[in-house]
């Protein structure tokens, strides 16, 4: 995959630290080249160096990977799927069971601080965990929670859970898009999507359009590769308030470069962390604040 080099660029002068330089560059040749021995390595990297407040984010986490890397795990311990997992964990240097330290993804410490006028987006809320886990971190002190979420098993329970907040929790059963459009979907839990596939349609519109009269201040999406498009459809809002952003970057391949230079676009003042929640592939969150 081909990635222009002023916008690779201009994303790497805004990196804030070592950490997020380490998973950039990983993510990035994982990227151009498909080689997941490669992002192995980067996230061995990551997790050997990563700072006292990344693990701070996820003891469990860091704690498992320390004992693998003692322990000399490699390729021969390792029993594994696929020969994409096998050059993964090569990479990585040891054959840790899988783990995510959800806890703390999207709110590392040290990057993200909680005001009490904060609103809150919940892009992707699947069953509202991670907005409990906002209130809770807000000490029940913001202003209020935007909750999206389009499959129709999740929002049920979605609905369920609505008892564990108040009325300052606003639930849509709305896809995020960059237009106002029926897009096919296809429905598989935390898994579920706007896709070609899918079996079915939902009704997705734009951020700008649903919280017209809302001031967000912070944005959080894991919508299974539909990141970009949502944040198309929060240009306004991204403008306006440069709310802090949470954006999972697993699903598409040219996220690593493609979400920060179009949030770059909207506001260049921003600078980007990346944080990793998980002894697999999956879980790199890019932070945006200003």
């Amino acid at each position: 995959m081909y990635f222009d080099e002023r916008a690779v660029n201009a994303v790497r002068e805004r990196l804030a630290d070592p950490a997020s330089e380490t998973l950039f560059e990983g993510r990035l040749s994982y990227s151009e080249y498909g080689d997941e021995e490669v992002l192995g390595r980067a996230l061995a990297d990551y997790f050997r160096t990563a700072g006292a407040g990344a693990r701070a984010d996820s003891p469990e986490l860091f704690a498992l990977m320390d004992a693998a890397f003692e322990k000399g795990y490699g390729r021969d311990r390792a029993v594994m799927a696929t020969e994409r997992q096998d050059r993964f964990f090569r990479g990585l240097g040891a054959a840790p069971e899988p783990f995510t330290d959800i806890y703390d993804c999207y709110f590392a410490s040290g990057i993200i601080s909680l005001s009490p006028d904060e609103e809150f987006v919940d892009g992707g809320a699947q069953d509202l965990f991670t907005s409990f886990r906002f209130a809770r971190k807000a000490r029940g002190r913001y202003r209020a929670i935007y909750a999206f979420e389009p499959d129709a098993r999740n929002y049920v329970e979605c609905a369920g859970n609505r008892e564990l907040f108040d009325g300052r929790l606003h639930l849509y059963k709305l896809a995020l898009s960059d237009r106002a459009a029926s897009l096919p979907f296809l429905e598989d839990r935390q898994n579920s999507r706007i896709d070609e596939r899918g079996g079915y349609e939902v009704f997705a519109d734009t951020l700008d359009h649903c919280l017209a009269d809302a001031s967000p201040s912070f944005i959080k999406l894991h919508l299974e590769g539909g990141e970009l498009a949502a944040l198309r459809g929060a240009e306004g809002i991204i403008r306006r308030n440069s709310p802090k952003v949470a954006v999972c970057l697993d699903h598409r391949p040219g996220d690593i470069v493609d979400i920060p230079a179009l949030l770059l676009s909207y506001n260049p003042d921003y600078r980007f962390r990346l944080r990793h929640y998980s002894s697999s592939i999956t879980e790199t969150i890019l932070y945006a604040t200003t």
